[in-house]
């Protein structure tokens, strides 16, 4: 890979970055503020949780047709109307708080809206990116766009905005407004068509697994997969059009790939565990270790700089062990970290184990979404992506129950200590698959 700076991520990569930082530091800001306004209104602690459910509820309901609307229409077009609405949805909200009108009926209207915008700007982002970075500085190119979300959101954007809500708590809701303003802005001054235009017919042979006896019949699957797609999404009577046939065919290429299987197989295990762990965190921290809130806070921060090394590495590591090398890694390292954090015995301890897990979230996601991009045709990168997305938060909203009702029954540590043991059989049963297939 020839060294440089922004050429090699391709023309209008500055602007989609600058628009993701710019609205992840909004974005950051009002996560930390939304719980800190709806703890205001109530003391009551299943009224607040309401809050956080109501943005976790939308998803099923939009998540496949996001993905087929993105691979319809133009997509940067996409995206900035999805921040126009964010945008109008974050400021009423700032509008009603200044006016002390707020309730938390209103707070779960709002938190639903902006998860329901999310899904459809994830879709058209999922297919943005590829149509601008090429594929030799795509694992460069997406680090570089987690690391600036990571940062913005979660370093900077989590403190500034409990600062700024203690000052007034109308601010941290128009700073998230106004950053949705300006993302509208730098995607609009991308030039270009992002609208998504079907291969009349196959024009390279499809990519192939390394010549092993097992990855030879990884190799027939996926030639013979990749080629009757091809041939099924011609543009012509006999492409589906409808709906249910679109997502119905984005989720075949995804299952029929065996590496993508694989892929969001394991992902759906790393997210059940994660949220299992992230739905008691804040229990396990307080009572368990004895720390403050503030504490709490600086371990959100712990694993925020985790994610940024992470993503500062990914390109480096992924040339040093191969992206079957770093997904499995990161596997691994997720399992020593949460075991890691579950023996802790103080905050410093916790911290590092904390930082160490999000490093290897990061490393994952990352990868992850580069092996995707290079596999899966333009016209399917919105349906493939957010049915992905759909397995892996469907997977994490059962973890998220299944942690509660593991601690209540077993303790808090035992969340993390058998989150350790399901990665561990994940890196069993899935990782030397991961070396094999993308080794290429």
């Amino acid at each position: 890979m020839k060294r440089g700076r922004h050429p090699d991520y391709g023309s209008g990569f500055r602007l989609l970055w600058a628009s993701v930082v710019v609205s992840g530091l909004g974005s950051g800001m009002r996560y930390v503020a939304l719980p800190l306004l709806a703890a205001d209104l109530t003391s009551d602690p299943r009224k607040v949780s309401l809050v956080f459910l109501a943005g976790q509820l939308p998803w099923p309901l939009v998540m496949l047709s996001a993905g087929v609307l993105a691979d319809r229409v133009d997509r940067r077009r996409l995206m900035y109307t999805v921040n126009t609405a964010r945008a109008a949805v974050a400021g009423a909200l700032a509008t009603a708080v200044a006016l002390g009108d707020a309730t938390l009926l209103l707070l779960m209207a709002v938190a639903a809206a902006l998860d329901l915008a999310q899904r459809f700007y994830l879709g058209a982002w999922a297919g943005i990116v590829p149509a601008i970075v090429p594929p030799p500085a795509r694992d460069r190119g997406n680090a570089a766009l987690k690391g600036g979300s990571v940062v913005a959101g979660l370093v900077v954007g989590n403190p500034v905005g409990a600062v700024l809500y203690d000052v007034d708590p109308a601010l941290p809701f128009t700073f998230d407004a106004l950053s949705y303003v300006v993302a509208v802005v730098l995607i609009a001054l991308l030039r270009g068509s992002f609208r998504p235009k079907p291969k009349p017919k196959p024009e390279t042979e499809p990519e192939t697994e390394p010549e092993t006896e097992t990855d030879t019949e990884t190799d027939t699957t996926d030639t013979e997969t990749d080629t009757d797609t091809e041939t099924k999404t011609e543009a012509g009577p006999r492409a589906p059009t409808g709906l249910f046939r679109q997502a119905a065919a984005g989720f075949g290429m995804l299952w029929n790939l065996p590496l993508l299987r694989r892929i969001v197989l394991l992902a759906a295990l790393f997210n059940f565990v994660g949220a299992a762990q992230l739905a008691v965190a804040v229990l396990f921290v307080r009572h368990t270790l004895g720390l403050s809130p503030t504490v709490y806070g600086a371990l959100a921060a712990a694993f925020g700089v985790g994610s940024l090394l992470a993503s500062l590495l990914e390109g480096r590591l992924v040339f040093l062990l191969g992206r079957g090398g770093v997904l499995y890694a990161a596997l691994l390292a997720a399992a020593a970290a949460a075991l890691g954090v579950g023996l802790s015995d103080s905050g410093w301890e916790a911290g590092f184990f904390t930082a160490a897990y999000g490093a290897s979230m990061t490393l994952w996601a990352v990868t992850a979404t580069t092996v995707r991009q290079n596999r899966v045709p333009g016209e399917y990168m919105g349906r493939v992506t957010m049915t992905h997305r759909t397995v892996v938060r469907a997977a994490a909203t059962a973890g998220a129950a299944v942690g509660g009702l593991t601690a209540h029954a077993l303790g808090l540590r035992s969340v993390f200590q058998v989150g350790s043991a399901l990665l561990l059989v994940g890196v069993l049963a899935g990782g030397r698959g991961l070396l094999r297939a993308s080794a290429s």
